[in-house]
């Protein structure tokens, strides 16, 4: 049974694969009866994939203090599946940090449902998890729990819950309780957002728009306006669809309107005090708006993107964390009160010490046809001091067994980011940015040919029997092909260029820290075959896109295949392709010609073989 009902819990949260080392997310926040700033945030990874880790800490600002406040994790020590607690939601009596209710469930052979009060454990004999927790503003002796989509409530601050039989059976009964009225809560179903105006018994639709199930609801003081926010996932783009929402009528039917729309996480925050004043942020750049969010200014940009926000309401002052960072940010400065180091993984993205070899092959494709054209070899042979007195790692680049290059590189322990020393300028120039995650824009120093790539995709890797990760950077512009991966724990993986004579080349084996990965023998070009092609469609890039995208796909045989577009209908809307074509790997672009906004599915057919994929058109 643990088995099967890991994977299921695992796969109900794990919707995408972020940062793939430990970092700072969540932040949350309260002022206490003086006034003094808390601010509790995750350290760990916010996926869970396999055993999880993401405990909570808690940061007093004026004493400085930082310590441990909720575990949050599990670890497999025999094999046999995760033991652990996960906690999904916290909340606080008084706003007293000492004053703590948090819920989730306990795993060891089952999931059960996890309720601690500050003061002891709650008892609630119940399969599954705590997945929301909510204390009345107006009166803290009222407490709701949720699991999913079953509803308990105390009336005596959270010592003892009674279940709430819904007449309404909905997927998520609590995502927020309203604080201005104590009978109002609000929650998810199918996908829509859902109000109980009876403490829960029964619920009622009142928007219509794509929420997710983890949707948080934000209150202004005027009593009036309500802001939501919603990371919807889709699974088959595999991208999020942030949105922004706001209820100019306290929330009641169908007064939600859409504000904002991205498609990376977003996160908010407002001023509990100071009516019409929210923040949101979107990568590494914070907005602001006293309007109530009828419209927006850039407020802030940090160096790194923004995992957390939390505004000091009746002050000038706002937190924000990154990965590795937290700031304490005003109208006149921008001051990090919190900095952890770089932990050693990410350096495994570039793996740089003596002795480590990389051996690649090199093809290219000419007239449609891919041929094998050599090998090139890297092998780091020593560390020298260059004239700026830094100390840079010696790289031999080996080309087809003759031509050789050498290449001075170095890594600043302190920003994640790899130099490369130029002789020509007597300093070094940008090379990599190993703290890249997806969604960001890396620009190339030493690289100029590589101009600006984003990390497209971060995801789970396994290669020459190693589990690991990799980062997948695409160009920027649209119309280009090039790129490159990176490998955690192996380095360079593979580097693809499309210009006048398409190539790439990927990693055949290597020797990193003295262990032997893949196949590190090197043949001539005589001894090499063209490696067998597979039919397989890409998915477009960029998606979401306007106007242009790219299309990508291969082809196994000398045959006829197609590539059309259709609506949502299955309305054929053009033909990309029609016609015969030897194997080999393809491109094309798709212009939305005045399309309207919306989705659409493109489709590779071929004598034996046929695939469909979706891609959207936002204007």
């Amino acid at each position: 049974m643990k088995g099967l009902i890991c994977v299921l819990v695992l796969s109900l949260n794990c919707i995408s694969f972020s940062q793939s080392y430990p970092h700072l997310f969540e932040l949350r926040g309260l002022e206490d009866s003086l006034g003094n700033t808390h601010l509790f945030y995750r350290y760990g990874y916010p996926q869970m994939s396999g055993c999880w880790a993401k405990s909570i800490y808690h940061l007093n600002v004026i004493s400085g203090s930082d310590t441990f406040f909720i575990y949050d994790a599990a670890s497999d020590p025999i094999g046999e599946g995760c033991d652990g607690q996960y906690v999904y939601d916290y909340d606080f009596f008084d706003n007293d940090p000492a004053k703590y209710i948090y819920g989730g469930f306990d795993f060891y052979i089952d999931p059960v449902a996890l309720l601690i009060r500050y003061d002891g454990e709650i008892q609630i004999n119940s399969f599954g998890g705590i997945t929301e927790i909510e204390i009345s503003e107006l009166n803290d002796s009222l407490v709701y729990a949720a699991l999913g989509g079953g509803l308990y409530r105390s009336i005596d601050g959270g010592y003892n819950f009674v279940f709430l039989d819904s007449i309404t059976i909905i997927d998520h009964s609590l995502n927020s309780l309203s604080r201005n009225d104590d009978s109002q809560i609000y929650g998810i179903d199918d996908n829509k957002l859902v109000r109980s105006g009876d403490e829960g018994y029964s619920y009622t639709k009142v928007d219509d728009s794509q929420w997710d199930n983890n949707s948080e609801l934000f209150y202004d003081s005027d009593g009036n306006h309500i802001y939501g926010v919603s990371n919807y996932y889709d699974y088959q783009i595999q991208s999020y669809s942030s949105k922004i929402y706001v209820s100019y009528d306290n929330g009641n039917p169908f007064s939600w309107l859409n504000v904002v729309i991205h498609n990376l996480l977003i996160k908010f925050t407002n001023d509990e005090y100071q009516s019409g004043e929210v923040y949101y942020s979107y990568q590494k750049d914070i907005y602001k708006s006293t309007d109530y969010a009828n419209s927006f200014e850039h407020y802030r940009q940090l160096d790194r993107n923004i995992t957390g926000l939390y505004k000091k309401s009746g002050a000038d002052i706002l937190y924000a964390s990154t990965p590795l960072k937290i700031f304490e940010i005003t109208p006149d400065t921008i001051q990090v009160i919190k900095s952890l180091t770089i932990p050693d993984e990410v350096f495994n993205f570039y793996p740089l010490s003596i002795g480590n070899y990389w051996y690649y092959e090199k093809f290219i494709i000419e007239n449609g046809t891919t041929k094998f054209v050599g090998y090139e070899t890297k092998h780091i042979v020593d560390k020298i001091i260059e004239q700026n007195g830094k100390k840079y790692f010696k790289m031999l680049i080996t080309y087809s067994g003759s031509m050789t290059d050498s290449l001075f590189i170095r890594v600043d322990s302190l920003s994640g980011l790899m130099y490369a020393f130029d002789h020509g300028i007597g300093d070094e120039l940008f090379f990599e940015d190993l703290l890249a995650e997806y969604g960001d824009t890396v620009c190339y120093e030493f690289n100029p040919a590589w101009t600006c790539q984003y990390v497209q995709l971060e995801e789970e890797f396994s290669v020459f029997e190693l589990s690991t990760i990799k980062k997948v950077y695409e160009p920027e512009a649209p119309g280009w092909y090039f790129g490159h991966s990176l490998v955690k724990g192996i380095g360079l993986y593979k580097v693809w260029n499309g210009d006048t004579v398409p190539f790439w080349a990927i990693l055949k084996g290597c020797i990193v820290d003295g262990v032997v990965y893949g196949d590190t023998t090197v043949v001539s070009v005589d001894d090499k075959t063209e490696p067998p092609f597979t039919f397989s469609l890409s998915q477009n890039f960029p998606n979401p896109f306007n106007p242009v995208t790219t299309i990508r796909f291969t082809i196994a045989d000398f045959e006829f295949i197609s590539l059309k577009v259709y609506d949502v209908l299955g309305n054929e809307i053009t033909t990309l392709f029609n016609e015969e074509k030897p194997a080999g790997s393809y491109e094309v672009e798709f212009n939305n010609e005045g399309l309207p906004s919306g989705i659409y599915f493109y489709r590779l057919t071929a004598i034996n073989y046929s695939e469909t994929k979706k891609m959207i058109l936002l204007k």
